[in-house]
């Protein structure tokens, strides 16, 4: 293999937004019907783009293809608010109106992963284009249990659940790119083989259990932090958990300044803490307008 040196540079890849579908019980579907469901995913997509009025995204798309029982595109950054709004509600919609209309008896019902980072991407669609740690992780979020368990503890309903990486949710929820209500999301924690991260779920149309007992699964953690340093609330509501100093008031104290749950002591004047603004970096630093 021809791989450059570890201790060698690279390049690297444009930032490309990701997304994956897998559908529902797959594996129960006899094997004779296995080629007609894998041809039959890209047009359910296809046609749900063409519902929510971004049929031309469907023809944007940098690098796709099927995964057997799912599907995977990659679009460049600037598409991504739109993987989420509209176009997850329409593929719930359009889900829906297929299984009114279709005589087999078992509901078409799909999961859908959304990340964002640097990714290859040749411009023609090859068999490596996609390839990178992103690609990894939305693999990973679509396996984990958290979002199994919304198709299993809701009924034929709801057709659509969705696992968006916290880079997507900060960058595109979080900064109102998508216009959603960041409420939409719940945060939960992903664990699938050596993967460990945060993600947040999303349902456009919940249904049983979902209603009476949430997104989460019962049992777990029902106050789900985002890093373990009480960052959960901060960064729902746009605001940085650093805290700093402001003008100095009064006797000598003691000044108490941190980022999480790191703290840094010292004596001095003391000072009121404000929260410090944290810009956000763009959604795609390294975008390759080619």
């Amino acid at each position: 293999m021809n791989l450059r040196a570890a201790h060698e540079s690279s390049e690297l890849p444009s930032y490309r937004a990701l997304m994956v579908v897998d559908m529902k019980n797959f594996s129960g579907e006899k094997g004779r019907d296995h080629a007609g469901v894998t041809q039959q995913i890209p047009l359910l997509l296809r046609q749900s783009f063409h519902r929510c009025g971004s049929f031309d995204l469907w023809n944007a798309a940098r690098f796709h293809g099927t995964t057997g029982d799912g599907y995977f595109l990659g679009f460049k950054t600037r598409y991504l608010p739109l993987l989420l709004n509209p176009f997850l509600v329409a593929l719930q919609d359009e889900l829906e109106y297929q299984n009114r209309i279709s005589t087999v008896e078992q509901p078409m019902r799909m999961r859908v992963s959304l990340t964002v980072g640097p990714m290859t991407d040749s411009g023609r669609n090859t068999i490596s284009d996609g390839s990178g740690d992103a690609r990894i992780e939305a693999h990973r979020m679509i396996d984990d249990e958290s979002v199994r368990d919304l198709l299993a503890r809701s009924n034929n309903t709801t057709c659509v659940a969705a696992i968006v990486s916290a880079r997507v949710y900060e960058d595109v929820v979080i900064s109102g790119y998508s216009a959603e209500d960041p409420d939409l999301y719940v945060p939960v924690g992903v664990t699938v083989k050596t993967y460990s991260g945060r993600a947040y779920l999303r349902v456009p149309k919940p249904s049983g259990s979902l209603l009476s007992q949430g997104f989460r699964r019962p049992g777990e953690n029902q106050n789900v932090d985002l890093a373990g340093t009480g960052e959960a609330d901060n960064a729902r509501q746009g605001k940085a958990s650093y805290v700093g100093i402001s003008n100095a008031n009064g006797p000598v104290g003691q000044v108490i300044t941190g980022h999480g749950q790191t703290i840094h002591t010292g004596h001095g004047m003391q000072y009121n803490s404000i929260p410090q603004s944290d810009p956000k970096p763009a959604i795609d630093p390294h975008e390759n307008p080619h």
